[in-house]
């Protein structure tokens, strides 16, 4: 074989190698993390349930088995707990929940914690959770996103301690 064919095909296994190599780093970067890879939250050390609905000429927040209040009743956690929110939409239409610094329907929301969106909102009788570690100390508001609704009443306090 000529030198030339030579430093061809090594030319041609090079970058076959590179290609090769290429795709196997695009394949782990784009490729979902396995179960055991990813990461999982702790298991919550607080765990609340708020129901959500209308009542009267408001919208409001109950604990489960309360009657539903504007605004409703004042959470307390403390920092470093891993809290799960459960939230059940006892009313006629949709609603959400999100923990918030303004009081403002898009505000973002802290800790990562919102349930549903004012474009996918929590429909009646569906329950839905989240799971958030209070890494800062507060008084803080949680919210329904839904336009319209924060403006009707539906509000609470949730306080952080130390």
């Amino acid at each position: 074989m000529s030198k030339m064919k030579s430093l061809k095909l090594a030319y041609i296994a090079a970058l076959v190698i590179g290609i090769v190599i290429l795709l196997a780093i695009i394949v782990v970067l784009v490729a979902p993390l396995s179960p055991l890879q990813q990461a999982q939250p702790r298991a919550p050390t607080v765990e609340i349930t708020l129901i959500g609905g209308e009542f009267d000429d408001k919208y409001g927040f109950a604990f489960e088995g309360q009657a539903l209040s504007s605004p409703g009743p004042t959470l307390k956690v403390k920092v470093g707990e891993t809290v799960k929110i459960n939230f059940i939409n006892k009313g006629q239409i949709p609603h959400t929940f999100a923990i918030v610094q303004e009081l403002k329907f898009d505000a973002t929301p802290l800790f990562g914690a919102s349930i549903g969106s004012p474009s996918k909102p929590i429909f009646p009788d569906v329950e839905s959770s989240i799971i958030f570690t209070a890494n800062r100390a507060g008084s803080f508001s949680y919210i329904c996103t839904v336009p319209g609704h924060l403006e009707r009443g539906m509000l609470g306090k949730i306080i952080i301690e130390e």
